[in-house]
């Protein structure tokens, strides 16, 4: 059984105007996005900035109001907060932001910070408290004495690791990781993503890995998700994303991916151009006539891409 299940979720949000401020248009951010995280899995959320990954995750998590769809957590719709807090949700699902300077609270040492959740959700005494939090600092590689200082005093890989810290102090099933590495240097984004795989070893949380990475995504995730303009235009395994991409955005993506070796530098630029052609000359066998991506159709017991009718036969028929 999957541990979260998102079913038609919708994120619209009013563009009001005129004298009476009505409201005159809405902001598709998500529209129409399923997809379900099984118990130990890495789920890849992944697309363009502005294409509505961050605003799934926050939805999730309870952070954004759904306009409509539902999210079955267990079997159980959360959409509703009051059914989150009676289940306790927030206990089990827990998330990770991009900004990890701006996510913690400047003025609380680091003690305070991890420890919320505990004093939310669990009854301890000060001193279990405080070997809770001596024990999640060590998980993510932080030496007691950083018990007493502020995030400013932190790195920006040690800030995340905090937030990482803070993220598994209740032992959730399920981390959103928003963006954990963008703003963090390649050593410490290694660094980071060694430290949450340990913590999903450890623990067995599943995470929700959403980012821009096509790099980090493959190092992280089992299955992923293409994201584009509200809407999911491909979903697959590791193998069918990178090795067989269906829907152009996602083959786009994969073209700007930079090319390591010289040798197959022209190779790639004409690879990448061409692909741009496609993406601007085949629009209708991608994108119906408001420029949203078609419903999503299974063309493999894993793999499901958004296209056209007609397309959709002839893949099939290819295969």
């Amino acid at each position: 059984m999957s541990i979260i299940e998102v079913k038609d979720l919708t994120v619209h949000y009013p563009i009001r105007g005129g004298f009476w401020n009505r409201v005159v248009d809405t902001v598709k951010a998500v529209d129409g996005v399923s997809f379900s995280i099984e118990p130990g899995e890495t789920f890849g959320l992944v697309g363009e900035s502005g294409s509505g990954k961050s605003t799934t995750g926050k939805s999730i998590v309870g952070l954004e109001t759904a306009t409509s769809g539902s999210i079955l957590y267990n079997g159980v719709d959360v959409t509703k907060r009051s059914v989150r807090r009676r289940m306790q949700y927030n206990r089990d699902i827990q998330m990770i932001f991009q900004d990890s300077l701006s996510s913690l609270n400047p003025r609380k040492r680091i003690e305070s910070i991890i420890a919320e959740p505990l004093r939310n959700f669990e009854q301890l005494s000060p001193e279990d408290e405080k070997l809770r939090v001596l024990q999640l600092l060590d998980i993510v590689g932080l030496g007691p004495d950083a018990l007493y200082k502020y995030p400013y005093q932190f790195s920006g890989g040690q800030r995340q690791r905090i937030g990482v810290a803070r993220a598994v102090a209740t032992d959730p099933k399920l981390i959103i990781a928003d963006e954990p590495v963008s703003a963090l240097d390649l050593s410490v984004q290694a660094q980071v993503l060694n430290f949450m795989k340990k913590v999903q070893r450890d623990l067995g949380v599943s995470y929700l890995f959403i980012s821009h990475d096509l790099g980090v995504v493959r190092h992280m995730c089992t299955r992923i998700a293409i994201m584009h303009r509200g809407r999911l235009v491909e979903i697959g395994t590791r193998d069918d994303i990178y090795n067989h991409p269906l829907h152009i955005y996602t083959q786009r993506l994969l073209a700007a991916i930079p090319e390591t070796n010289v040798d197959h530098r022209e190779e790639h630029r004409k690879h990448r151009l061409e692909i741009e052609r496609q993406y601007e000359e085949e629009q209708s066998l991608y994108y119906d006539q408001d420029g949203g991506a078609f419903p999503l159709v299974a063309v493999s017991p894993t793999h499901s891409v958004a296209l056209a009718p007609k397309t959709i036969a002839a893949e099939k028929a290819g295969r």
